[in-house]
């Protein structure tokens, strides 16, 4: 074997050696950074591993009324982009009561939706079943809800907690959709009052706002849903 091939086998010895040592460093230095966990904050795992968002709350009294959620868009699939009414649309200079008509969108035309608030005049109220100790929850306890995210999540309020993001899949609606038999923990008892306003802006350059329990859009929906933009289940008027 030649010097060189000997300098080039312990060359590789020594490469090997330093990955292993980096690798051992790395999970060192990774875990001794880790904090501990809390209740209102989960740890980042820093690309390893991430609690469910519906973990994270923040300690508060419940939220004042009227709630305004600024760019909600409260489904899942929702989006905002390019909107084509399916019937006509009237559109206003302002969400607020003092709102006037400015406009109407006659059916087919296209508009492009900006942002949005979801505004919650009344909450929603579940009822709780049976216990859910996992978030300190006993039967007979309530959960009042806001904005409803999509896939079973709304923001929630219970106990000086409030979750932007929570579970809500245990909870059965009032027609008697949602969850089935044993999964069931909670019932909806009021669905509270809750609009959706997005502002529009229109072929013309208008820009106004119009209200998305009542109005039709095709292209609101990313996964294809036609006709009302927010499902009568989640508006909750």
């Amino acid at each position: 074997m030649s010097r060189y091939s000997g300098h080039m086998n312990l060359n590789g010895r020594f490469s090997r050696f330093l990955v292993l040592a980096s690798y051992v460093f790395f999970l060192v230095a990774t875990c001794s950074g880790q904090t501990k966990p809390s209740k209102s904050r989960p740890a980042d795992f820093t690309g390893f591993w991430k609690a469910p968002e519906s973990l994270s709350y923040t300690t508060q009294p419940a939220p004042t009324l009227p709630f305004f959620d600024w760019n909600a868009c409260p489904f899942e699939g929702c989006t905002y982009g390019k909107w084509t009414a399916a019937a006509a649309v009237e559109i206003f200079d302002t969400w607020k009561p003092s709102r006037k008509q400015i406009a109407t969108l006659p059916a087919k035309a296209v508009a492009t939706g900006l942002s949005g608030v979801v505004i919650t005049y009344k909450p929603g109220v579940v009822r709780l079943n049976r216990d859910l100790p996992q978030d300190d929850l006993q039967r007979g306890d309530t959960i009042l809800t806001y904005t409803y995210r999509g896939e079973g999540f709304s923001a929630v309020w219970f106990k000086g907690r409030f979750y932007r993001e929570y579970d809500i899949t245990f909870a059965k609606w009032p027609d008697g959709s949602g969850c089935l038999g044993t999964d069931c923990a909670g019932t909806y008892v009021d669905l509270g009052k809750k609009v959706w306003w997005a502002k529009v802006k229109l072929r013309s350059g208008v820009v106004g706002w119009v209200n998305m329990n009542t109005a039709e859009f095709g292209g609101v929906d990313r996964f294809g849903f036609n006709g009302l933009a927010f499902p009568p289940a989640h508006a909750a008027t």
